[in-house]
């Protein structure tokens, strides 16, 4: 018994440290040891099948975040895990480390890949090649449509505030003036009075505007729906801005066309209305101008369309006019009154309605605005 055992464990102890064992085997033997303190060593750990060496996942560490933050990174798992430094052979933590650095720069379809590389492994198929490669573009469409949107929110409060900041200047400095000479003559004074209120309704319009969006754009706004005549929309919308086109200069035209009822807010398609008129007063020729409205309809949807006579639109700027604020990015022009919001939240209205609304250009030049409501 005692040779026989004593032959036995000398031979396991010999060819144990004669021979290092295949990453299988060191993986495997350390989960059947103490599988808890394993799986406590890191909460992602993982068991694979195969082997890879410390200097090929070092070399692609250092190909992609740098020779010194390998080194840190390295080192400081080495310490943590009380690893040797001397190692040749990496265990699955080192691996699943190495993966994570990786993929903060590359991702983690494209760290996997790498890693996978080097790792001597089940070979990859072609479906999961594909399912990486998939994976990999899904995940850079989200992060830039990620990116877009918070470009497109920064840039949405930096204008808040710039519109807001305007009259707000404006109105502290004619302030102060008022406060300070107290010999200011009648008239001008009354000319500054009459600013900071002008300046008052601005600021206002416009969140009375950032409001109104708000509840469109987050479906918080009841829409009030009745059967409505197209034609008396039209006509209460003209009489709205008849005042601001003989200030303009402007002839409106309605040629006549058969009256339908719909079902909409009311209000709010008159809203609508007198947003796309006002525009296009403020956009038609400046020595003869002309904005007329225009409306088809089908079976199922009616078609109306507001045409002015002016420069028209840039052609890249055909869908961007309907966001918030355009016109304040469009700076090589003079800038028109307004909040720049009238468009966005004219496509919000029409959008709650189930309709859709668009711009095109007029051919030999002008603009025309077309939105559609159901009927029914």
């Amino acid at each position: 018994f005692f040779w026989s055992l004593l032959f036995n464990v000398a031979t396991y102890v010999f060819i144990s440290v004669l021979i290092v064992g295949n990453y299988r085997e060191r993986n495997f033997a350390e989960m059947f040891v103490d599988n808890s303190k394993y799986a406590a060593l890191h909460e992602d750990a993982y068991v694979w099948k195969g082997e890879a060496y410390v200097s090929d996942i070092r070399k692609i560490l250092i190909r992609f975040i740098g020779e010194k933050r390998t080194e840190r990174a390295l080192n400081l798992f080495f310490m943590k895990y009380n690893v040797n430094k001397n190692t040749q052979l990496a265990d699955a933590r080192l691996v699943n480390f190495s993966e994570k650095l990786l993929t903060g720069s590359i991702g983690s379809a494209s760290a996997r890949i790498l890693i996978a590389s080097v790792v001597k492994e089940e070979e990859l198929s072609l479906t999961k090649v594909l399912h990486i490669l998939k994976e990999t573009q899904y995940a850079k469409e989200s992060n830039k449509e990620l990116q877009e949107r918070d470009k497109q929110k920064n840039e949405f409060l930096d204008t808040v505030a710039h519109e807001l900041k305007t009259p707000i200047t404006s109105i502290k400095a004619l302030s102060e003036i008022l406060l300070d000479d107290a010999a200011i003559d009648p008239v001008t004074n009354k000319k500054f009075l009459s600013s900071i209120l002008s300046e008052t309704n601005r600021i206002s319009r416009l969140i009375n505007n950032l409001l109104d969006l708000e509840k469109l754009e987050t479906s918080k706004q009841q829409l009030n729906l009745e059967a409505v005549s197209i034609d008396s929309i039209i006509k209460e919308s003209l009489v709205a801005v008849r005042p601001m086109a003989n200030k303009y200069g402007v002839e409106l035209q309605t040629p006549n066309f058969k009256d339908r009822k719909i079902i909409c807010d009311e209000d709010r398609i008159i809203q609508v209305m007198v947003n796309l008129l006002s525009n296009a007063i403020k956009f038609a020729d400046k020595d003869k101008g002309i904005v007329s409205v225009e409306l088809s309809h089908s079976p199922h949807q009616i078609e109306v369309s507001v045409l002015d006579n002016g420069l028209g639109i840039n052609t890249k700027d055909l869908n961007s006019i309907f966001t918030k604020f355009f016109q304040s990015n469009n700076q090589n022009i003079v800038k028109p009154t307004g909040t720049g919001l009238g468009l966005a939240i004219s496509k919000q209205i029409i959008q709650s309605h189930k309709g859709e609304i668009w711009a095109e250009n007029r051919k030999p030049n002008g603009a025309r605005i077309n939105f559609t409501l159901p009927i029914k």
